[in-house]
């Protein structure tokens, strides 16, 4: 049987040997978590900016839609706005016809009042 001095440096190189066997596995840990992490972040930012060219291109598109929209709006106020016009001289003509109708039938009436 092993002395106990034997059993002591027996014991002593176990724990350096399962020390260093430790260290190393966690440095190898270390070592492929980190390039986990980096191949994940690297997934992660070419998924955004994937995200993000297609949120640009699907923004572009409903601008397109919505100035398309606008633009037609704007016509049919500007078509509005000229048959507003239109509409509103010949409602000042009518107003002046009117106007000097009344006046040629008061003449007319003092011209009958006269003759009369």
């Amino acid at each position: 049987m092993l002395e106990q001095r034997d059993l002591d440096i027996l014991k002593s190189m176990t724990v350096s040997v399962v020390e260093k066997s430790e260290e190393s596995v966690l440095k190898q840990m270390d070592e492929k978590l980190a390039k986990q992490e980096e191949s994940i972040l690297r997934r992660v930012d070419e998924k955004l900016l994937k995200s993000e060219g297609l949120l640009l291109d699907e923004i572009e598109r409903t601008r397109g839609i919505l100035e398309k929209q606008i633009a037609k709006v704007q016509q049919n106020v500007d078509e509005i706005y000229k048959y507003y016009r239109i509409t509103k001289l010949e409602n000042d003509n009518i107003a002046l016809i009117i106007e000097q109708l009344e006046d040629l039938t008061r003449r007319m009436e003092e011209l009958e009042g006269k003759t009369a």
